[in-house]
């Protein structure tokens, strides 16, 4: 949805930046941010039917990206979330307090950069109790770390080599996606297959 709407690629994934280091006592907001992670946390949750959560979060983030007073983009994209992930029966519906899928339905500015604000600090809370514990020990994260000592390695001969590649050229450097044909398997490393059962009590 993001690159229909002409949103760019996150400023955190630099063609030519050395792979990130992640930790796993960092919050799992701010590992969010990192488009690799992401992909792999996702990934993860997918096989775990529980991705509406990341896959929401994702989108969001890309709507951060438009600026304040594109306010036709803004809607636009705030409609297409509300119908895919809020709207009760949605697709994706996300599962979070009837108070803030009310306020998000009844909202009269669906240009607010804050309007899924209380919905993404639930669904965080969600993630960490019921997805990113069992994460740091599934092959998703193994093949992360893997993927991520990989790209290190060839970072490292072309600074060793002083290759001089131009950003138009370095951006061709293997997909964004490491999972991008990867089948999942069913319990690929996750254990908590029933979320709904975990988190019924409203926030």
């Amino acid at each position: 949805m993001g690159q229909a709407l002409g949103i760019p690629d996150s400023g955190r994934l630099m063609q030519r930046d050395p792979p990130p280091v992640i930790d796993p006592n960092e919050p799992l907001d701010k590992l969010l941010l990192n488009k690799r992670f992401r992909q792999s946390f996702m990934a993860f949750a997918d096989s775990c039917l529980a991705g509406e959560s990341v896959h929401f979060y994702s989108e969001v983030h890309e709507r951060g990206k438009i600026p304040i007073d594109d306010t036709v983009r803004r809607i636009y994209m705030a409609r297409h979330i509300i119908e895919k992930y809020i709207v009760a029966g949605a697709a994706m519906e996300v599962n979070i307090s009837h108070r803030t899928r009310h306020e998000i339905l009844t909202t009269i500015d669906l240009a607010h950069p804050d309007l899924f604000n209380k919905a993404i600090k639930e669904l965080l809370q969600l993630m960490k109790m019921n997805l990113a514990k069992d994460y740091w020990s599934s092959m998703f994260f193994i093949k992360f770390k893997e993927e991520a000592s990989t790209r290190s390695s060839d970072h490292d001969l072309e600074q060793m080599a002083g290759w001089n590649f131009s950003p138009r050229l370095s951006s061709v450097h293997g997909t964004d996606d490491p999972f991008h044909q990867e089948h999942l398997v069913k319990g690929a490393g996750c254990i908590n297959n029933d979320l709904d059962d975990a988190t019924s009590q409203e926030l």
